[in-house]
C-alpha cells in the first residue's frame, strides 16, 4: 500500500482500520461459535477465555490481511502465498496455545478457572494448555484452521466487489431490482492505444494496475463506490444526496489528479510517462440489482450510465478534462474553488434530443 501525505490520508487510514476491527470481531465470532459446536455447551468461562486470547489473535489476523500481506504478496503468486500465509497463521497459533497455558497456569487473577479445570467442568482447555495434543488439541487446530480461511475469503471477498456491495449482498438488498437515485463518474485513460503501442501488453498492463491502485484513496476519502473497472477505465458511483455533499464527486475527480501528480516521479521512472485521464459526470434514476447463476454481480441498469458513457466521450472533442451534465450542475452546490463553464448542447450517439454540458476546473 502507497503511503500519502495527501487531504484524504486520514479518511484512508480510516478505512483500512475499520477493515481491522470488523475482521477482528468476525474472528471472535467464529470461535465463540466454534467453542459452542465443539463442547456443545458454552459458558461464560468460555466467552472470557475465547475474549481473552480470541481478542488479540483476531487483530493479529486482521493486521496481517489488512496491513502486511497486501504488501508482502503484491508481486507473489497464488500458490506462494497461501503457503507462505499459512505458515504465519500456523506460528500465530503456537502463540495462541502459549497465551491459553500462561491464562490456564500463570495468571494470579485465573482462580476461577483453575478451580474449575480440577473439578474438571473444562476438561477439553485443560488437556489442550497441560498438554498441548490429543483430541482437544486436534479440534482446536482445525477449528482455528477454519476460522482463519473464513476471515481470509472474508477479506478477499471484500476486496473484488467492494465492503458496501458485500454487505448489501449478505442483506440481500438487491435480490430484487431496487428503484435508486445515483450518480457515475466514468473516468478514462487518455492516449490508452498509444501507450500500449509504446509500453509493450505487460508494462501497460502493470502502468494501469498502479493507475487504479492511486484511484483507490481519493475515492475512499469522498465516500465513492468502485462499481467496476472495464479496461482502462475505472466507473464510480455515489448514492444520490452522498455524491452532491460538498460536490463530493467533483471534488474526487481533482483528489485522483493530485494523487497522480505525487507519483510524478515513479511513473516516469517506471514506465517513462504520466498518465492522463479525462471523466464524465452525469446522475439520475437507475435500477440496482443482482444478476447471474454461476457469478453473481451488482449492476445498474438505466439511461444514466449510457449518457455518462457518452459526456466522458466527449471530452477530447471539448478539449476537456471533466464534463457534467446540466441536470447534475444544477443539483450541486458550487464550491469557489472550482470554475464551472457552460459548454453549450451537444447531440451524444445513442440519445434522441441533445444534452447542455458544462467543463470544470480548478480556478
Amino acid at each position: 500500500m502507497a503511503s500519502y501525505s495527501s487531504p484524504w490520508q486520514r479518511p484512508l487510514q480510516r478505512f483500512y482500520w475499520h477493515s481491522v476491527l470488523a475482521l477482528s470481531l468476525f474472528f471472535v465470532l467464529g470461535a465463540l461459535l466454534l467453542v459452542l459446536l465443539v463442547r456443545g455447551t458454552f459458558s461464560l468461562l468460555d466467552l472470557q477465555l475465547v475474549l481473552r486470547v480470541g481478542g488479540p489473535m483476531g487483530l493479529l489476523v486482521a493486521a496481517m490481511e489488512v496491513y502486511v500481506f497486501p504488501q508482502l504478496f503484491a508481486r507473489v503468486r497464488l500458490g506462494t502465498r497461501l503457503v507462505v500465509s499459512m505458515m504465519l497463521y500456523l506460528g500465530g497459533f503456537w502463540v495462541m496455545l502459549y497465551l491459553i497455558h500462561r491464562i490456564f497456569n500463570h495468571s494470579p487473577d485465573n482462580q476461577l478457572l483453575l478451580a474449575s479445570l480440577r473439578a474438571g467442568e473444562l476438561r477439553d482447555w485443560s488437556t489442550l494448555a497441560i498438554r498441548p495434543e490429543g483430541k482437544a488439541f486436534v479440534r482446536l487446530l482445525t477449528g482455528y484452521s477454519i476460522l482463519i480461511l473464513f476471515t481470509s475469503m472474508l477479506y478477499q471477498l471484500s476486496n473484488k466487489i467492494g465492503r458496501p456491495a458485500l454487505l448489501r449482498l449478505f442483506l440481500g438488498r438487491y435480490h430484487h431490482p431496487v428503484a435508486e437515485q445515483r450518480i457515475f463518474l466514468f473516468v478514462d485513460v487518455k492516449g490508452s492505444t498509444s501507450l500500449a503501442e509504446k509500453l509493450g501488453n505487460e508494462r501497460y498492463s502493470q502502468l494501469i494496475r498502479d493507475f487504479f491502485f492511486d484511484m483507490g484513496a481519493p475515492i475512499v476519502a469522498h465516500r465513492g463506490e468502485i462499481y467496476q473497472y472495464v479496461g482502462d477505465e475505472v466507473v464510480v458511483t455515489w448514492k444520490w444526496k452522498p455524491g452532491l455533499a460538498q460536490a463530493r464527486c467533483v471534488r474526487c475527480f481533482f483528489a485522483m489528479q493530485l494523487a497522480i501528480d505525487l507519483r510524478r516521479d515513479y511513473y516516469l521512472r517506471t514506465y517513462g510517462v504520466v498518465p492522463t485521464f479525462k471523466a464524465g459526470l452525469h446522475g439520475g434514476p437507475v435500477m440496482a440489482t443482482q444478476v447471474g447463476a454461476i457469478k453473481t454481480e451488482l449492476v445498474f441498469h438505466g439511461d444514466v450510465l449510457n449518457t455518462t458513457a457518452r459526456i466522458e466521450a466527449q471530452c477530447n472533442a471539448l478539449h476537456s478534462r471533466l464534463l457534467l451534465s446540466a441536470s447534475l450542475y444544477e443539483a450541486l452546490p458550487h464550491p469557489p474553488e472550482f470554475h464551472f463553464q457552460a459548454r453549450g448542447e451537444f447531440p451524444l450517439r445513442g440519445k434522441a434530443g441533445t444534452v447542455a454540458l458544462y467543463s470544470v476546473e480548478n480556478k
